[in-house]
């Protein structure tokens, strides 16, 4: 790959190995060592055509995880602070 340029901020982009949190239905799934070209500005990720269909394939082949985590969920409701639109 040439030297390519992030296309938010124009910084210079490093080949990266990268976790990746992705919603499935009604789960997520962390997919870690996931190869992304990587922002060293801004930290936008870019993924190749084939990595993106690496992860197609792993959400929809339902194989076995390497291992499961449980995770801590809170909720900021109760938070007041008002978001600005």
């Amino acid at each position: 790959m040439t030297e390519q340029k992030c296309l938010y901020c124009q910084g210079r982009l490093a080949l990266r190995r990268v976790n990746r949190l992705q919603p499935y239905g009604n789960r997520w799934i962390l997919i870690e060592n996931l190869p992304a070209w990587v922002c060293t500005q801004c930290g936008e990720r870019y993924y190749t055509p084939q990595v993106h269909d690496y992860v197609v394939n792993l959400l929809r082949c339902n194989s076995s995880p390497q291992r499961t985590e449980v995770v801590k969920v809170y909720d900021a409701i109760q938070v007041t602070t008002e978001i600005p639109v």
